[in-house]
Parts: structure tokens; sequence; C-alpha cells
């Protein structure tokens, strides 16, 4: 079974990092490293989806969707 992908958008911030989810932006989480930052990242996702479970049902209709990137 193929995995669902969310993108996140990764910043430096204050000696540490910050990562915000692109498709849902109510996942946001931060750490010191980036590799804290993944696990940190999977415990943001897992809680919001517990919180909002009706949001499953946008990520299936994000998924059947298409995505293209444009320049500015």
């Amino acid at each position: 079974m193929k995995k669902n992908r969310l993108s996140f958008a990764i910043r430096t911030e204050d000696g540490g990092f910050s990562a915000q989810c692109i498709e849902f932006p109510g996942i946001i989480t931060q750490a010191d490293t980036e590799p804290e930052l993944r696990e940190m990242i999977d415990d943001a996702v897992s809680g919001y989806f517990e919180a909002f479970p009706g949001e499953k049902d946008r990520l299936e209709k994000i998924k059947k969707g298409k995505i293209i990137e444009v320049a500015i």
C-alpha cells in the first residue's frame, strides 16, 4: 500500500529548525536539530490527524489532485 506524502517548509530559526506543512498549515513543529525535527514532524502529523480525523478526507482529495510549481 502506497503511503501518503506531505510537504514541509523547513526554516532555520534561533539556532534550531521549524517546519510547517504545505498541505495542512496547522501542522507546525520545531526542534534543535534536523534529525530531531524529523521525529517532531512525525509526532505533529500523528497528533494533528488524531485531533482532526475529518482532515483525512481532505488528504484523499489532495492526493487525487494535481500539483504544479510556478516561478515567481
